[in-house]
This record gives C-alpha cells, structure tokens and sequence, in this order.
C-alpha cells in the first residue's frame, strides 16, 4: 500500500521505507522474487539518500530490510558487515535505539555463522554488546546477541554459561522460558543454534532432536511468522540438509523421511546458488557429495573437492574445514587412508583459524587413530 500510495501521489521522506519493505516481501517465502526484491532495495536506498541525505534517521531501519532480508540473496555476505556497523551508527546517533540493536545482532549472526569469523577475536566485542542490549532494556537484541555469544564459547570449548551471566538461567530453562512466553521467533533463533553447533560437534541425535523441534515450531507458527528469512536461514537449511542425508544413510526405517529433507534442502540451495553463487555455491556442492555418497555415485568425488575450492575462494575458511572433512569421511569409505588423513589434517587447519577448539580437538582423535593404518607412517 505504502509503494502504490508514492506512485498515485508522489514520493516522501518515508517512501523508502515502504519500497524495503516492498522488496523483503518479493524476497520470502513463498515469492522468492529476487531480481525484483534486489530492484525495489536499490529503488529504497536511492530514495532515501535523494530525500533525506546521508545522515537519514531512516537509515538504520532501511539498512535492515535491505541487508538483512534482501541483500543476502544476491551480494557476498561480507559486503553487509560493514553496513550494519554503520546502520548500528547511525542509530545511536538518531535514538533509535531499537534498530540500532537489531542491526548489531544480524551483524553478529552474520559473521559468525555465516562468514566464519574468527571467534575469539569476534566474542571480545560481541559479549560487551549484550550488556548494551540489556542496559537499553531491549530484551530480544539481548537475548539474540546472546545466543551468538553461546555459540562461539560452545565452538571454542570455553566452560561459560553467557545466560547465565546476563538472564540468570542456562540454555535448558532459557529454552524452557521462550516456550512458555510462546517466543516463537526466539525459540527457533534458539534451536537452530543448538542443531548447528551439536551438528558440528558430531552430536547428530540431538542435532536430530533440534531439527523436529523447529519443525514443530514452524508447524504450528502463523505463516506470517515464518516467512521472513535472515542470514541465519542459509545456513539452517544447509545443516538440515547435511543431517538428513546423514541418518538418510544409516538405512533405517526413517531413510524417506531424512531423504526428503536433503532433497528439499539441495533444492532450496539450487535456486539461491542461481541468485548468489558467491554465498552458496559450496553449500551446493557439498549436499550434492553427500547426496551422491548416499547414492552410491561416484560423482561425490568431484562435489567435494569443488566444494572445498569454492570455500576458500569466498572465504568461507570454517565450510573449508567441514568439507575436508566430510571428504576425508567419504574416502575412509573408501578404504583410501593416506588420502583421508590429509584432509583430516586440512580440516584441523581451518577449524583451526577459525577458533573452533572444540572441532580441532574432535578431529585431532581421528588423526591420532588413523595415522597408523596410513603408508607414509610407516
């Protein structure tokens, strides 16, 4: 209504806020209209720096929309950090507090699950930011911000409860407290931290549990609460995939039914690869080995090593690691050791630069049992 009222009686100071919005709406489910979602983005900045100037109060509210919610479907993930920090600026500046606080917690989301951050250096600053979420009472930019902080001390294999230090619960009854209050949003902000990081960490039965949790979630939420997509959502759908096409393997009773949620997931990134090859394009690969590692097909190979060569082309270092590793995965399968221990080896090395201890460690066990077995040690 806001675009076809500026087009019937002309442009105002908040007509930019309603073609960004216009264009988050081409870009969710289920329109999925990106090319059109990216026009209306470029339509809102241009508006706003024409009729407001630089320094426009609107800007962390318009810079939301197009970088969190537009953006990500065309443009490297990269790109938008730098954005945020200034939108996160401008608020601040302006009093809008709450925009300001809402584009911090997508900057961090970002970085650390999407780009790979380094997360020692990432949680220094990270943490200081929820305790300015919560000095301005904005409870959900803190809890969210928070999250992202309990992900990287789970990651880095620090024994710290940040919930507890800033709500006084653990993850159990935060997770307990966000059912109850029917926090929809914050619950499944919640679950897909904990099915990324148990999924990371080789836990796969919860990570299992976690995926049917935000899928019941999803299930009885409104539609107009499931739409919307962040950054955050390339990534959950990359990991459910991954899961699927994992217990798919195991052959059990259940095989459709993981499957199904592979497929759905290499779709999905098929057509955001199309969009932005840059983000997706190793995601893609790497469902498609695994895809083809299930089906026996001999293609995997190829999609793996791809995978790894388009992850460290786009700076993907900590998508690097995991793909060396599942490749490393596929070749033991193979009976191929000395191969699987060198990409063991590359896994460590990028979990590594990443910060992730927890991972190095984990892999460090495989190497250790495998060396022996491999020709160049003996």
């Amino acid at each position: 209504r806001m675009v076809r009222m500026t087009v019937d009686f002309g442009v105002c100071n908040i007509s930019a806020v309603g073609f960004a919005c216009y264009g988050a709406w081409l870009a969710s489910s289920p329109n999925d209209e990106y090319e059109g979602a990216f026009t209306m983005g470029r339509v809102a900045s241009d508006l706003m720096k024409k009729l407001c100037g630089a320094e426009a109060e609107i800007l962390p509210r318009i810079y939301l929309l197009i970088y969190g919610m537009i953006n990500i479907y065309k443009e490297p993930w990269q790109a938008s950090l730098c954005k945020y920090s200034e939108a996160f600026d401008a608020g601040m500046i302006s009093g809008d507090t709450e925009y300001a606080l809402s584009n911090i917690t997508l900057y961090y989301m970002l970085s650390l699950f999407n780009c790979g951050s380094n997360l020692k250096e990432t949680i220094q600053s990270l943490h200081k930011f929820v305790k300015r979420a919560l000095q301005y009472q904005h409870q959900t930019a803190a809890r969210t911000l928070a999250i992202s902080e309990q992900m990287a001390y789970d990651l880095m294999g620090l024994k710290k409860n940040c919930y507890e230090a800033h709500f006084g619960l653990d993850e159990e009854a935060l997770k307990n407290f966000f059912v109850r209050n029917k926090l929809a949003n914050m619950s499944r902000n919640l679950y897909q931290k904990i099915k990324y990081v148990t999924y990371m960490c080789g836990d796969m039965d919860a990570a299992a549990k976690h995926y049917d949790l935000q899928e019941e979630l999803n299930a009885n939420c409104s539609v107009q609460a499931t739409t919307g997509r962040t950054s955050f959502f390339f990534i959950s759908t990359f990991i459910d995939g991954l899961i699927g096409l994992y217990f798919a393997r195991k052959h059990r009773e259940d095989e459709a039914k993981w499957t199904h949620v592979a497929e759905k997931a290499i779709e999905l990134m098929k057509k955001w690869t199309d969009s932005s090859s840059w983000n997706c394009a190793n995601k893609l690969y790497l469902l498609q080995a695994e895809y083809f590692f299930l089906k026996n097909d001999e293609r995997a190979y190829a999609c793996y090593r791809a995978s790894i060569t388009k992850a460290r082309e786009h700076k993907f270092n900590h998508e690097e690691g995991l793909a060396h590793e599942k490749l490393a995965t596929y070749l033991l399968y193979k009976n191929q050791h000395d191969e699987a221990l060198q990409h063991f080896q590359n896994a460590k090395k990028c979990y590594a630069t990443w910060g992730a201890n927890v991972l190095v460690q984990r892999v460090e066990k495989v190497i250790t049992i495998l060396s022996p077995l491999c020709v160049g040690s003996i």
